[in-house]
């Protein structure tokens, strides 16, 4: 069974905390913890670091964490200007985009 954790539109330092503690409940159930980003219109860092954050503490409880869709356009081109895409893994790619970059 998996949990579906939904993002606001807008996630940012300001508004993160609602979203940590979401994100640290599912960590305490079982199953896989998906994550809804895709109404994602505006962000900052704070989601890219909460999402790394997510997949390390998942992957240490030997948890799976996955997107439901491929990245939002702006999460996108945040990834891409803080250099998170600049060499990206495949696991990174499988995680943020679901398999290949969209170009």
């Amino acid at each position: 069974m998996s949990e579906t954790i939904c993002a606001s539109s807008c996630v940012s330092v300001k508004n993160v905390a609602l979203l940590r503690d979401t994100m640290l409940e599912s960590l305490r159930a079982d199953g896989a913890i998906v994550i809804d980003i895709a109404g994602v219109t505006d962000a900052d860092l704070s989601l890219i670091q909460l999402l790394a954050a997510l997949r390390v503490s998942a992957a240490d409880a030997g948890r799976e964490v996955r997107l439901r869709t491929p990245v939002p356009a702006p999460v996108a081109a945040l990834l891409d200007r803080a250099g998170f895409l600049a060499a990206p893994t495949p696991q990174d790619l499988d995680f943020w985009f679901h398999g290949e970059r969209a170009q």
